[in-house]
């Protein structure tokens, strides 16, 4: 048995090193807390300096696709336009009605394509629809440019992204929807949006010539798959997305972005 005195002294020891117990873990616990802030700081850093990084690219590569449409539909619209005043000129005796309206026409398509050409220079046009209104509008470019059909499903909740996030993701459509255009000798193209709780899928569909994915192994490979591809893929990482493709030759290519709503 203790006798009081030593009870005292044993209590005031244990409660001195239950004190220092919890004291040590207290500190323990802030220290991984503050190291845990500044990993996530350091995270964050890092995932604004590549979103700044990938939207630059973005709109260095969308420059590339206005000069290009810009040489293929606008130049050629406006040569047409100046071969036919030239005959005109030439013959004014034989003034042709057919030429004057068809360089009309010329003429007002030209004025759409270049109004079309500055709004997707400008963000703000972006940020001003929806992920859905911009995938319409996108679609409906490619049917006014070409023959292919276009179909978009979509679930009845709309998706609501932030402005980062969305000029993303709008420029990975774009990205996926000129490939097609460019490469894929297609007839169709579809693009669903699937609405789940904690995020949602997006696929872009086609039914052209497709190709054999390989996996990209080296830098010879990274070249062979292109920069665009590269970049889809780098960008949907920035949301803490998924980008996979399924491709076979003569059937097709299969797009699908899982995106958590949560980055």
């Amino acid at each position: 048995m203790f006798t009081s005195n030593e009870e005292i002294i044993i209590t005031i020891i244990l409660s001195t090193s239950l004190i220092l117990f919890f004291a040590v873990f207290v500190v323990i616990a802030v220290r991984k807390y503050h190291d845990k802030q500044k990993e996530f700081l350091e995270r964050e850093n890092t995932m604004k300096s590549e979103l700044i990084k990938a939207t630059l690219e973005a709109k260095e590569q969308t420059l590339k696709d206005l000069a290009q449409r810009i040489h293929v539909d606008i130049q050629q619209s406006l040569s047409l336009v100046k071969l036919n005043l030239n005959k005109v000129l030439l013959h004014p005796d034989k003034i042709s009605i057919d030429k004057i309206l068809q360089s009309k026409e010329l003429i007002i398509k030209t004025i759409e394509e270049v109004k079309g050409l500055s709004k997707e220079l400008d963000p703000k046009y972006i940020t001003g629809y929806t992920l859905e209104e911009n995938i319409i509008r996108q679609l409906d470019r490619v049917e006014k440019r070409t023959d292919i059909v276009t179909l978009f499903k979509t679930s009845k909740n709309e998706i609501v992204l932030d402005n980062e996030r969305l000029i993303l993701l709008y420029r990975i459509i774009q990205e996926a929807i000129n490939n097609i255009l460019a490469h894929a000798e297609a007839t169709k193209v579809e693009v669903s949006l699937k609405n789940n709780l904690n995020d949602f899928i997006l696929t872009i569909e086609d039914n052209g010539k497709g190709f054999e994915v390989v996996p990209v192994i080296n830098e010879e490979e990274h070249s062979k798959r292109g920069i665009g591809l590269m970049n889809m893929q780098s960008r949907t990482q920035l949301i803490n997305g998924t980008f996979t493709m399924k491709s076979k030759p003569n059937n097709g290519t299969k797009i699908t972005l899982k995106i958590p709503y949560n980055v």
